[in-house]
């Protein structure tokens, strides 16, 4: 008997910091991994003679409820309304008839919020 508090306490302790770990790395990589809308060299496309950059980083999203008025008036009501922002080119040269060098970025309407 004097061994079950013991040995069920041990393994839960553990279980409990492993889960803590687990979401605190989590944390961390999206505070850190989500940098400004700037220029990327895209190393898979690029040579040393042709340099071609892209456009990554993290620009302005946000989910909230959607407001019953405008629930109503929708063809599929959804509980939830997003809005966001893309990390898009504002200016690029075509380098062929599939590649695009980005020049410059900005923050606007995602292409797939655009249909």
């Amino acid at each position: 008997m004097a061994c079950y508090g013991k040995c069920v306490g041990v393994p839960l302790f553990v279980l409990s910091l492993i889960i803590h770990n687990v979401h605190s790395d989590q944390d961390r990589d999206m505070t850190q991994g989500c940098h400004e809308c700037k220029l990327k060299l895209n190393k898979y496309f690029s040579t040393p003679r042709d340099q071609i950059f892209q456009c990554v980083g993290c620009c302005f999203s946000r989910a909230y409820p959607t407001p019953l008025r405008s629930k109503k008036t929708m063809l599929v009501p959804k509980n939830i309304t997003s809005e966001a922002t893309c990390c898009v080119a504002k200016d690029f040269k075509r380098i062929n008839q599939k590649l695009e060098n980005h020049t410059d970025c900005h923050c606007s309407t995602c292409y797939y919020h655009k249909t």
